[in-house]
């Protein structure tokens, strides 16, 4: 056994794919196994299993990979309304509501999985809890892997600002549990005179009321009113208010490094920079110089974030991969901001002249074919 993935295998495991088949993440994965020689994996659609759970049934693979739900607002609202969420949801286009109901939705569609008893690269219990921001602090601290102090954000506005204002001054993150790709991530700081909340939000009128859109260009408010709003939506769904990591800062802006772990070892990896709190690169950011950062805190340091990437990976032993998210303070420490079950969408980046997706796909045919 590694990671979880059990044998007997026939000497080429047939492959298959939980997914949104229009999406890129699947193409680009069915493609790397098809470049490895292998049959292309068939893609199983989570509109189709969301419609009919019998359709695992019909499976007829050794090995699964289950993929991201996101980008397709059909799966969206049948995941929300599985989650406890309303029926016929009507969404404006990159709209935040309902993550609580999303998530309860999401981890449904995983038992099922589970149940199908198919062993899976990342295993569905596993990527439940990656998808939940407290769980995956609590074992993190269980397991002694570095990160910001964080604790449970208090569900009302009114409550987290009778906090703010036991403290004259402060800046922190606030996350929703449940959540990726920064949607709905604010950073807040303020003093007896101002606040300043910057996020990927946008605020939009819908009808009579105001809602709250992911937007890729980060945004900054200062009116308490703005404030309120954006907080009154977010806060009741649930959030963790994190301890924020003054980030290294390079010729360019301040940087922190996703690195993919495969098999329990470090292996892509990129620098992200950003002139604001937000470093994700679909938010407009760019990737930083390797070769600058890596000279700026030294060879020794940059090992320790990957060993630190390592250990936080370590912590889903029922996993292939995951992606995790690195920190690095003013003094070269490293600490875990995020770990991603589907953190491998990594173009253009290769490592030993493999693809994310190649560098995937190899090691688990690699293992299965030698047992």
């Amino acid at each position: 056994m590694m990671n979880g993935v059990l044998s007997p295998w026939v000497s080429s495991p047939r492959l298959g794919l939980i997914g949104n088949p229009e999406n890129r993440r699947v193409r680009d994965f069915q493609l790397a196994v098809q470049e490895l020689g292998y049959a292309s994996p068939n893609c199983l659609s989570y509109e189709e299993l969301l419609r009919d759970p019998e359709s695992l049934a019909n499976l007829d693979v050794d090995l699964l990979r289950i993929d991201s739900p996101g980008e397709n607002e059909s799966v969206t609202k049948a995941l929300i309304a599985l989650g406890g969420g309303p029926e016929n949801l009507m969404l404006k286009f990159g709209e935040i509501a309902f993550p609580k109901e999303f998530h309860r939705g999401f981890c449904k569609v995983l038992e099922w999985i589970e149940q199908c008893k198919i062993p899976c690269l990342n295993s569905p219990a596993d990527i439940a809890v990656m998808f939940d921001k407290w769980e995956c602090h609590e074992r993190f601290v269980h397991h002694g892997v570095t990160r910001p102090p964080s604790e449970l954000a208090p569900a009302s506005f009114e409550d987290f600002r009778s906090q703010m204002c036991a403290k004259p001054n402060g800046r922190l993150f606030l996350k929703p549990l449940h959540g990726s790709s920064a949607s709905g991530v604010c950073a807040l700081r303020w003093t007896p005179q101002h606040q300043q909340l910057i996020a990927p939000i946008r605020i939009q009128s819908s009808g009579s009321e105001a809602i709250l859109v992911n937007s890729l260009g980060v945004r900054t408010y200062t009116s308490l009113a703005d404030i309120a709003l954006i907080l009154g939506v977010l806060l009741p769904q649930g959030m963790i208010r994190e301890h924020w990591i003054p980030k290294l800062t390079l010729p360019g802006g301040a940087v922190d490094l996703r690195v993919l772990v495969i098999e329990g070892e470090a292996r892509h990896w990129v620098v992200r920079q950003s002139r604001h709190p937000m470093t994700n690169l679909h938010l407009g950011n760019q990737r930083g110089d390797e070769t600058e950062l890596r000279k700026t805190i030294g060879s020794e340091n940059l090992a320790a974030a990957f060993t630190l990437a390592e250990k936080a990976a370590a912590c889903f032993p029922d996993s292939l991969y995951a992606g995790v998210d690195i920190l690095l303070d003013g003094r070269h420490k490293a600490f875990v901001g995020e770990i991603n079950a589907f953190g491998d969408l990594l173009p253009r980046l290769t490592d030993r002249g493999e693809s994310a997706y190649s560098a995937i796909a190899k090691a688990c045919h690699a293992h299965c074919c030698a047992i």
